[in-house]
């Protein structure tokens, strides 16, 4: 079983430039899937406030939200990518993968 560590914002420089760069790799596309969602509400301002996230608060928690949304839009990526990132914030194998729509298949 997978026990978090307690909360402590991640601030390191390498992570967040991380996570703002797989953010910034699918700006366009996150944007346009929440902007024009084929059901419910578009939503407006949300890439920019992930970064917000990212450079103002947590990067790891910045990348889980990031990672939400990419998932409950189904934005398409290269998961190799985003699993590698998961792992320097010691995300179990699972949590990355798991919903996401892979374009590398």
């Amino acid at each position: 079983m997978f026990t978090p560590p307690p909360p402590q914002p991640v601030v390191d420089g390498a992570l967040r430039r991380a996570v703002l760069n797989v953010i910034r790799a699918v700006v366009e596309q996150l944007s346009h899937a929440v902007g024009s969602p084929p059901f419910g509400t578009p939503v407006a301002g949300l890439v920019p406030a992930l970064e917000r996230v990212v450079t103002d608060s947590c990067a790891d928690l910045g990348y889980r939200l990031f990672l939400r949304a990419m998932k409950a839009y189904h934005v398409p990526a290269d998961r190799p990518a985003f699993v590698a990132l998961g792992e320097r914030f010691g995300y179990p194998e699972w949590v990355v993968p798991e919903g996401f729509n892979d374009r590398t298949n």
